[in-house]
């Protein structure tokens, strides 16, 4: 009798663990920089861009349609919050290797961060290329991606920004957008948890 219920409790256990991943529809949509949950279709949108990647091939907003992909936005120079993104970052690009999902890192300081110094970054860091690209190019438009495409302009509120336009962009967040250019989750990158909970999302798109 005792083998009979633990043998029930394990298939349980193994039923409800099985529930728990997330599939399709249960990835939620955001549509505004409050990152409020909805489940209904968003008309929100990744705007066209037109930037450079670490091996000096143009990359824009088309290359992307259809794919899901995990936006950053971080800097070669950065000893702070950007190792331990990039090291989450890799685990999760290996976790994905057999995904359809690629990882977009758009540099902060793209007037230091050429494709050279990209390129020379993504080798020192172990960074596969082949599905992580690293960006760089007008610096107007990053910031504008970053502020009303992404929502993860984590400075000041313009009244209490410098005003000088030399203010750093500096953010933990990840932001996983699907094939339509939607975005479907964000993330504290810094944080193992959620990363974990980031890789269940893009496995649940990518099928």
């Amino acid at each position: 009798m005792t083998r009979t219920l633990v043998a029930w409790g394990v298939v349980s256990a193994l039923v409800v663990s099985g529930c728990s991943a997330p599939d399709r529809a249960t990835v939620p949509f955001y549509d505004d920089g409050q990152f409020t949950a909805r489940w209904d279709d968003s008309a929100h949108r990744v705007a066209d861009f037109a930037l450079t990647s670490q091996d000096g091939a143009p990359i824009t907003s088309h290359d992307l349609a259809g794919r899901v992909y995990i936006a950053s936005f971080i800097y070669t120079r950065c000893s702070a919050v950007c190792p331990l993104l990039v090291s989450h970052l890799k685990k999760t690009q290996a976790a994905l290797a057999e995904r359809d999902v690629r990882i977009v890192s758009f540099t902060v300081t793209p007037e230091t961060d050429s494709p050279e110094v990209l390129d020379a970054f993504a080798r020192e860091n172990g960074i596969d290329t082949r599905t992580w690209t690293l960006v760089t190019g007008d610096r107007a438009q990053i910031f504008g991606l970053a502020r009303d495409s992404y929502f993860a302009d984590a400075r000041a509120p313009d009244g209490a920004r410098s005003g000088d336009g030399n203010d750093i962009l500096h953010t933990e967040k990840l932001v996983l957008v699907d094939g339509l250019g939607r975005l479907r989750g964000v993330y504290n990158g810094t944080q193992p948890f959620e990363i974990e909970h980031l890789i269940d999302d893009a496995r649940a798109l990518s099928l």
